[in-house]
């Protein structure tokens, strides 16, 4: 038996590892629908404590708990059904994702309190609300953005 490989076989080899490594790093945990959802149930909780005390409050906080659990059920088998080896992107990505999510947090909490204090000082009618709405939509629209800057880190990281 022959040992020898051929450079063209081993090339046409590693060509099929990066392909399955980059298929990893893509794959979907996060669908479209999750970011608007959490978005959602964020403005949910943010109207029954404006709104409410009480059964509001009780309701809005349930709702939100319920909602929250529940739309991390798919999320969690998805990750667990794919989830990489953790040395995937190393000790830098790894310092580089942690930096991008207190970011992204910051990014967020900055928005609501931002817009929450400028209606309140404007008297303007549900300012927590309002300040959800618009964290709301930073969620949403940057959560997948996020995901999407990991992988592309993942993926350069990859072909060096």
């Amino acid at each position: 038996m022959n040992e020898d490989i051929e450079a063209a076989e081993a090339a046409r080899a590693l060509e099929e590892i990066g392909r399955r490594r980059e298929q990893v790093v893509r794959r979907k945990v996060f669908p479209a629908w999750y970011w608007w959802a959490h978005a959602g149930l964020m403005v949910v909780l943010a109207a029954a404590v404006e709104h409410g005390g009480g059964v509001a409050l009780g309701v809005g906080i349930g709702v939100f708990v319920a909602g929250g659990l529940t739309l991390d059920v798919p999320v969690s088998r998805r990750a667990r059904a794919a989830a990489p080896y953790r040395g995937l992107g190393g000790p830098e990505a790894s310092r580089r994702t942690l930096i991008g999510l207190v970011g992204f947090i910051a990014v967020v909490l900055g928005v609501a309190v931002a817009v929450g204090l400028s209606l309140r000082a404007a008297g303007a009618p549900y300012p927590a609300t309002s300040a959800a709405v618009a964290a709301g939509l930073v969620f949403a629209i940057a959560g997948p953005m996020l995901v999407r800057l990991e992988a592309n880190m993942l993926l350069r990281r990859g072909r060096r």
